[in-house]
């Protein structure tokens, strides 16, 4: 797909009243999601689009297609997505002034403490199901999220 393609599709999804768009051609997936501002304060979110391994990029223009294929001579590396379990509010750290459970480069191990999800006045930890290595954080400090919205992405071998 384009960049053109792209751009008018991401333009469809911000001005009319569906809220995600999936599209599937030649064995790769875009999928743009409309998020609403985050009525609870924090940075508003923007429309992201997700292609090939469901990675939200920031910006239309940083949009990149991957193909999915690793180089000669190196070992393939497993990308596990963490998806939220539950509507609720994304918290990084335990308090606001405390740091984040985990960054972006961490090593993580089974049952480790990703972040918290708060529904319902319950702060719920979200733990990692598999050991690796954090390759990507989906969400946003305080941001609201959806059941099934992915939130970390992990690199296991």
């Amino acid at each position: 797909m384009n960049p053109d393609e792209l751009r008018a599709l991401i333009r469809l999804v911000e001005e009319s009243d569906i809220d995600e768009l999936e599209i599937g051609r030649w064995g790769r997936t875009v999928r743009i999601v409309k998020r609403r501002p985050n009525p609870y304060g924090g940075a508003a979110a923007t429309p992201s689009a997700l292609v090939g391994s469901a990675a939200p990029t920031q910006n239309p223009a940083e949009i990149a297609e991957s193909t999915g294929q690793v180089g000669e001579g190196k070992p393939e590396a497993e990308h596990h997505v963490v998806e939220s379990p539950m509507v609720g509010t994304f918290y990084r750290a335990p308090a606001p002034e405390a740091p984040p459970f985990v960054e972006i480069g961490d090593t993580v191990r089974v049952g480790q403490t990703l972040c918290i999800l708060e529904a319902m006045k319950l702060m719920n930890e979200l733990q990692s199901e598999v050991n690796g290595v954090v390759r990507k954080i989906l969400a946003d400090n305080t941001a609201p999220v959806e059941y099934g919205q992915p939130l970390f992405e992990i690199e296991t071998r």
